[in-house]
């Protein structure tokens, strides 16, 4: 067969989209290799707590990722782990508010861990990237970097899985944790089933944390393949 020329049954296919796919592939395992040779010299380190048991951020965060992502913060199911730091790679003057503000955006990096067995930890299989924000007044100085005052959902929702071939994005939410412990109800003919809540007693309870896998195609991927790439090239300069 001659190299150049393929079948004519390959013309109902798409070509051009699988071509673009495999190029994209290439280019995201360039992109997770230089991550993680980066994250391995980070500007300052603290360290982590986790306990599957305890209601700590990172704590948290393990817990979820382990049910989306089937990785964990810790190679057991409790101990120390290293945080990573990185001096902010963006600054901006936000100038929505009533004060203006600049917002500092840096990178918190731990390392993933897959399932253990019985009697054996888990191997590292990658690495967790938070996208991590703070604020300070134009007059202020910038906050010192800490993975201490993480607050999902608040200045930290977007993160990265990062293996050897690949960069996984999620988002990271909370689910109410309040219980209904009973409701009083009554009749309504205008409510679809019938009834309508009157009264309920509820048990506050801790949030849940759900973490998300993002699409490739997504908006959030796309600013977040960017924000990635100005934390790339403010290492890439020191």
């Amino acid at each position: 067969m001659d190299k150049g020329r393929q079948p004519n049954i390959w013309g109902r296919h798409n070509l051009n989209q699988l071509a673009e796919e495999a190029f994209r592939r290439n280019k995201e395992k360039e992109r997770a290799q230089v991550v993680g040779e980066i994250l391995d010299y980070p500007d300052g380190c603290e360290e982590g707590d986790i306990n599957p048991f305890s209601g700590n951020a990172l704590s948290r965060l393990s817990n979820a990722l382990e049910k989306a992502l089937d990785v964990s913060l810790s190679p057991g199911a409790c101990g120390t782990v290293s945080v990573k730091l990185f001096n902010p790679h963006e600054r901006v003057v936000d100038n929505s508010l009533v004060v203006p503000m600049e917002v500092n955006t840096s990178v918190v990096a731990l390392d993933a861990y897959g399932p253990g067995s019985v009697g054996r930890d888990g191997s590292k299989v990658g690495s967790i990237l938070l996208f991590k924000v703070a604020g300070n007044l134009i007059k202020e100085p910038a906050p010192g970097i800490t993975a201490k005052d993480l607050a999902w959902g608040e200045n930290c929702v977007f993160g990265a899985f990062v293996d050897g071939d690949a960069i996984n994005y999620f988002e990271i939410g909370q689910t109410s944790g309040d219980v209904v412990q009973s409701e009083l109800r009554r009749n309504d003919p205008t409510e679809e089933n019938g009834q309508s809540v009157e009264m309920q007693v509820v048990k506050p309870g801790q949030d849940r944390l759900i973490v998300q896998k993002l699409s490739s195609s997504s908006d959030e991927v796309f600013e977040l393949e960017q924000e990635l790439e100005k934390f790339m090239v403010s290492r890439s300069a020191q």
